[in-house]
């Protein structure tokens, strides 16, 4: 890794992406001196990012109106959690962008110890390429199911238009079923729909952005563990003086200091992220025993959602828990060191290591280690087990007719 390639600067143009939907309006995200990246009131960016909330919020009084009229049901209820999960994704990046620029200003002075020799000598993990892909993939596949999902809304809306002979345009028909909670309180025009789209692409980009915020934290984090790792994997079974062991150290409390300082700002989002994650996956489940229709584009979207949610939360996890896979490599490597190495420093740093977890959290309720993947699995198939035992399969019917 080049000498000025820290942290701030590879994920630059992925928080820069972010703000075209609101997301962390900090000002200067780009900027070479960390000095220049601040948060700063009377600026475009929070200007355009409160004009986003806004129209979310105003929304969400739409859906929450329509859902105090119909009731409250198993659908309608998961519809007004989106909105409220978005919002709060959206506070909670205003929030983390109030104190980016103390937080980018720690990790890049502990990124210094990183950045220079020895460890410029044990760095392959190439956090760049690896923040780019990941981030890459993930918003690919996200595009890919927001366009299957507008085309299957198209098509549903279409078929409900046709078979119940509703006079009324295909946009139209569209914007209905699209947005059933403002069709009856502000009348269909054309132009509404490139606006309401654009609303609807700023409620969806959130929810697999925080996931790819969530693993740059991590890539961004296994990458200083994985040279720290690596320097220690150098003298395997070597006997070394105290003031290595003692550098060494020092530079693990370092690391360790600003994992807390990351978990305390990102808790929130962690927490809120796989709650999310969680309650999509299960109410898409819900959905399979249901009518969820013959038609392929139908199927086609559906699948690929449900999936595309299952993936992303388990790469999620694997990418975020590597933080603390570095640091049980560190122990084992540490296991070999020789007795007559065996030294006050070398106890010292033993016992720190195995003091605590070293993972980010969800608000301390959970840490994102590898072990959260199984309690997840376990989780879900409960949940499949109860309700393919409450539901009669027996009386399910494939929906055909949309009247």
């Amino acid at each position: 890794m080049p000498q000025g390639e820290t942290f701030y600067r590879a994920v630059s143009q992925v928080l820069f992406i972010s703000q075209a939907y609101g997301l962390l309006p900090v000002s200067n995200i780009r900027a070479l001196d960390i000095e220049q990246i601040r948060f700063k009131w009377l600026t475009p960016r929070v200007f355009y990012s409160a004009i986003i909330f806004m129209l979310n919020l105003i929304e969400f009084g739409a859906v929450l109106n329509r859902v105090i009229s119909v009731g409250v049901t198993f659908h309608t209820s998961s519809s007004l959690a989106l909105y409220i999960v978005c919002m709060l994704e959206h506070l909670f990046f205003w929030k983390l962008a109030f104190n980016w620029h103390s937080i980018m200003r720690h990790w890049y002075r502990v990124e210094q110890l990183f950045l220079s020799v020895p460890y410029r000598f044990y760095d392959e993990y190439n956090m760049k390429r690896r923040i780019n892909i990941v981030v890459g993939l993930i918003m690919s596949s996200a595009l890919v199911e927001h366009c299957l999902l507008l085309a299957n809304s198209c098509h549903l809306s279409n078929l409900e238009r046709t078979q119940c002979n509703i006079n009324v345009s295909y946009l139209e028909s569209i914007y209905k079923w699209e947005r059933p909670h403002l069709y009856n309180i502000l009348p269909y025009h054309i132009w509404l729909l490139p606006l309401l789209e654009w609303v609807n692409e700023t409620i969806a980009y959130p929810r697999s952005f925080t996931d790819c915020f969530i693993m740059c934290i991590g890539i961004g984090l296994a990458a200083r563990f994985h040279q720290l790792h690596r320097r220690i994997a150098a003298v395997h079974r070597k006997v070394m003086p105290a003031i290595f062991w003692t550098e060494v150290r020092h530079h693990y409390l370092a690391l360790k200091r600003l994992v807390r300082l990351l978990d305390a700002a990102v808790a929130p989002l962690v927490l809120l992220a796989f709650g999310n994650n969680m309650s999509f996956i299960c109410f898409q489940l819900f959905n399979s025993f249901k009518n969820i229709g013959v038609d392929l584009i139908v199927m086609l979207a559906f699948w690929y959602s449900l999936i595309f949610a299952i993936i992303r939360t388990a790469l999620t996890i694997f990418v975020a828990s590597s933080i603390n896979d570095f640091e049980r490599k560190i122990i084992t490597a540490l296991r070999d060191v020789p007795a007559k190495a065996w030294t006050t420093e070398v106890q010292r740093f033993s016992e720190q290591l195995g003091n605590d977890m070293t993972a980010i959290s969800g608000n301390g309720f959970f840490y994102v280690t590898r072990q959260l993947v199984l309690s997840m699995a376990t989780t879900i198939i409960t949940y499949e087990l109860m309700i393919s035992d409450v539901i009669n399969q027996a009386a399910i019917r494939q929906r055909t007719v949309y009247c």
